[in-house]
């Protein structure tokens, strides 16, 4: 879901889309086992792979909807072209399970939904918060855990944790089409009513985007999944923190899978559930240093009635020595 050029640090603060500035970009980490190399490993289950939708198992390809870059869940190797992450590895790791060849598409993250129903792609992975809203048009398969963050300068005297009085007055960059974004939108209302400093809310269509306009001084903080700044602080070399995060009522992010290919939410649960088995989850999940949003188990969402009502979040303490 889901921005640069201060000093050299924070040129390689994240990768860059192909239509970026043309500053090199983030690398995988190098000691990670080649994608490949993994996948190899992976075994093909033949009653799953028996089980996938038939358009799909003729065709032998999975076209995923991704939106890149959003480290380290999807985005871009050294090439600028490679797409690679947690949710990359994992789908890759499904076609495997599955006997499929896998598509990646990179689009914005708010057309991916709308894709979805087009036609475009069979499924989506690009960190999808598991939503009530959008449980009417799309179900959702379980594969981590998420909540939220707020990413500062380091030294800045910014100190944020909540959608509601640390927020504020802020100027905050916010990958446009995200939960955080109708968030921010209560809270604005919210501190308007209370007769505090509007929260001004600056949309930006990608995650780097919005990282180098916090880095920049145009911003000053970013909101955006917990795995996201956690990613973007590691990667500034200290000059970026996480400040404080949240968690939600279910803090599940998901698989999204159209209506039209109900089918597959079986298919793709115990197809997770056979990751998990095989410990190539934790692998992945490990490899990507997203351990702490790792799943025990696979779930399907289909009706809104399963998620808890309300955008109740609940904020951590703040974290001393950041700003």
């Amino acid at each position: 879901m889901n921005n640069r050029i201060f000093v050299v640090a924070l040129v390689t603060l994240l990768p860059l889309t192909a239509c970026g500035t043309g500053a090199a970009p983030a690398a995988a980490p190098s000691a990670a086992p080649s994608a490949a190399a993994s996948a190899a490993a992976i075994a093909k289950d033949e009653k799953l792979a028996a089980a996938v939708p038939q358009e799909i198992r003729t065709r032998g390809t999975l076209v995923i909807g991704t939106n890149a870059p959003y480290a380290p869940l999807e985005f871009f190797a050294e090439d600028n072209k490679t797409l690679v992450g947690f949710d990359i590895d994992t789908g890759d790791a499904l076609g495997q399970v599955l006997g499929l060849k896998v598509e990646w598409k990179n689009t914005s993250f708010d057309n991916i939904i709308p894709g979805l129903e087009a036609g475009r792609y069979d499924i989506g992975i690009a960190g999808f918060g598991i939503e009530k809203d959008r449980l009417g048009v799309v179900g959702f398969v379980s594969n981590y855990l998420s909540g939220g963050g707020f990413l500062v300068k380091k030294g800045s005297g910014v100190k944020v944790n909540d959608f509601k009085d640390t927020i504020c007055g802020l100027r905050v960059g916010v990958q446009s089409g995200t939960t955080q974004v109708e968030r921010l939108e209560k809270a604005d209302a919210y501190c308007k009513g209370a007769g505090r400093q509007p929260v001004q809310i600056i949309r930006i269509p990608d995650q780097n985007q919005a990282v180098l306009t916090l880095s920049s001084g145009r911003a000053d903080v970013v909101t955006a999944d917990k795995p996201a700044v956690e990613w973007a602080a590691k990667q500034s070399e200290g000059a970026l923190c996480v400040t404080g995060t949240y968690r939600t009522p279910h803090s599940l992010s998901g698989i999204a899978v159209p209506k039209r290919n109900a089918a597959l939410n079986g298919v793709l649960q115990a197809a997770m559930t056979k990751l998990l088995q095989e410990g190539h989850y934790t692998r992945i999940a490990g490899k990507w240093g997203v351990v702490d949003g790792a799943i025990e188990k696979s779930e399907i969402f289909t009706d809104p009635g399963q998620v808890q009502d309300g955008d109740e979040i609940f904020p951590q303490p703040i974290k001393e020595g950041c700003a």
